[in-house]
């Protein structure tokens, strides 16, 4: 298993109508198709978020720095339409 991260290039606001940075972490089996999980993940954060996001990878040190900057963030799960595979989102409020 390894994790890839992305990251919305748009802000998307929390349940406070705060500004925030969408990260979602994707586990994906070694060997897996990224731009598949990529394109599953484009569609299943506009079925969340009810809005279209474009989403760049970024690295995983890139992703715990957006992180650490809001301990307490807004965090769930996704659903992607391919093979059962674990995607959690994060919200991490623009400070």
């Amino acid at each position: 298993m390894a994790a890839f991260y992305l990251l919305a290039e748009e802000t998307v606001q929390n349940s406070q109508q705060q500004d925030c940075r969408l990260i979602l972490e994707i586990s994906a089996p070694d060997g897996a198709d990224h731009q598949a999980l990529h394109k599953a993940a484009e569609i299943a954060t506009k079925e969340q978020f009810a809005q279209g996001l474009t989403l760049k990878p970024i690295t995983k040190r890139a992703a715990s720095q957006y992180l650490q900057v809001d301990p307490a963030q807004d965090h769930g799960s996704l659903n992607l339409t391919c093979d059962n595979i674990p995607v959690i989102w994060h919200l991490a409020r623009i400070i």
